[in-house]
């Protein structure tokens, strides 16, 4: 880690503002510069326009089930959001591997796509979370959190001593890329 100010960059916004594709094309810029970067998106899975559910991807590819509607779940459902039915233990299997800490490759992104509700029925998943964000973590993260969620380990993250937060609208979400790519580059001590 450099010794910039900020090393948890946070992007927030509403749902469907565009938060994963600017995650993704930030990702994919930081790359091109030899940063190594790991960590999760979760995206939307759709079916003749009809969105299902979310899955979770890792970095490398390997994708899993977050959440489905719950008239496509066979048997009862333990944890959901609205209509969906949140597949806990499928999440965990790809997303907890996702957020193993490498602290012999740097620079290094740790990317978190998305710190939500659905996300946090994993307690496992919220401990990994806790740790990633303590006052003693060396991590440069790039995460993305609800705009508004009455939740202390959401809003402790949002006011983070060490955390610059972005808020991606409609109206900036096609040029707000370079500014957030700056912050970066700086907390992750490159050109």
């Amino acid at each position: 880690m450099s010794n910039y100010k900020y090393n948890f960059i946070i992007i927030t916004g509403d749902p469907g503002v565009g938060k994963t594709t600017l995650t993704k094309k930030l990702v994919s810029n930081i790359t091109h510069k030899g940063v190594k970067c790991s960590g999760f998106y979760t995206e939307e899975v759709r079916n003749n326009g009809v969105r299902e559910g979310f899955d979770v991807v890792d970095l490398d590819g390997r994708r899993g089930c977050l959440a489905r509607d719950q008239t496509l779940i066979n048997g009862p459902v333990r944890c959901k959001v609205g209509k969906y039915a949140v597949l806990v233990q499928e999440f965990e299997s790809i997303a907890l591997p996702s957020l193993a800490q490498n602290e012999y490759i740097k620079p290094h992104l740790l990317v978190i796509d998305e710190i939500g509700k659905m996300e946090f029925f994993s307690e496992k998943f919220k401990q990994n979370i806790k740790n990633i964000f303590s006052d003693t973590s060396k991590n440069v993260v790039l995460a993305t959190i609800p705009v508004r969620r009455n939740d202390t380990l959401i809003e402790s993250i949002r006011n983070h001593s060490r955390t610059k937060v972005w808020t991606v609208t409609r109206e900036n979400r096609n040029n707000i890329h370079e500014d957030i790519l700056k912050e970066m580059k700086l907390a992750l001590n490159i050109d």
